[in-house]
């Protein structure tokens, strides 16, 4: 499916640049907000952007995918791609990083304030990331960290593609809650966020970006990374509830 969007992705004009971008899930949101910020700036310059799981980038591009550049969730990924020499190395940036949160939907009336409590039988179902996702990788540290993977793993609805399926099985009633970023939670109206898991339970969320090697728009495509570490661009990160990494 990447192969067909990707292959349609090439422009007729010589003056205009075309950049695929492989991007994780959760900065989807702001993602496309600033692409129609930077696009107002740089006329000659036509972003498509594909989300996905980060898993799924790194696949694609390990199997020739012609994408420019990519945003992935965790740094595991961008460290295979580096070590297969798919990645510029010199291109490379942590840039951001959220929090991990409980979400049920916004009209529920489902009460928790405290992960621990999912183990409880009163919560039936739970939206959980596969762990070749990068909300999986995290989630799966946090409930072992917390005594409860067991429990939660008993009642859970896991999801494998993109980390987006977790929370439309919550706005649509799949799961009575899901655990997900808080990038993704604030990019929906429709699901209200419970609790936010402690930071002591779970590694750093740490999101990388880097320049794709064989590239033929390199220069282009570090502009635009290096516009997504401006001030202009970290606003509407922040507005998502990302916060920005220094290198």
């Amino acid at each position: 499916m990447l192969a067909l969007w990707l292959g349609s992705c090439s422009h007729p004009s010589t003056q205009v640049v075309s950049l695929n971008f492989g991007a994780a899930g959760m900065v989807r949101g702001a993602l496309q907000e600033i692409e129609e910020l930077y696009q107002q700036e740089h006329p000659n310059v036509v972003l498509h952007s594909i989300f996905a799981g980060s898993s799924v980038i790194k696949e694609a591009i390990e199997q020739g995918e012609p994408f420019d550049g990519i945003l992935l969730a965790d740094i595991p990924p961008l460290d295979e791609l580096q070590t297969k020499g798919l990645i510029l190395p010199e291109s490379r940036k942590e840039l951001l990083s959220t929090d991990i949160v409980l979400i049920t939907a916004a009209n529920s009336s489902v009460q928790v304030s405290d992960f621990r409590q999912l183990a409880d039988d009163r919560i039936k179902t739970v939206a959980l990331g596969d762990q070749n996702l990068a909300i999986g990788r995290y989630t799966d540290s946090l409930l072992t960290q917390l005594g409860i993977k067991q429990a939660v793993e008993s009642k859970a609805v896991v999801f494998k593609v993109d980390v987006r399926e977790v929370l439309r099985a919550v706005e649509q009633g799949e799961a009575e809650v899901g655990i997900t970023f808080l990038s993704e939670a604030k990019s929906s109206a429709k699901v209200q966020v419970l609790t936010t898991a402690s930071k002591d339970f779970y590694e750093p969320i740490r999101s990388g970006a880097a320049i794709v090697k064989g590239s033929p728009h390199s220069k282009e495509m570090q502009a635009y990374l290096d516009f997504l570490s401006s001030a202009k661009a970290m606003t509407v990160f922040q507005k998502f509830g990302l916060r920005p990494l220094r290198s």
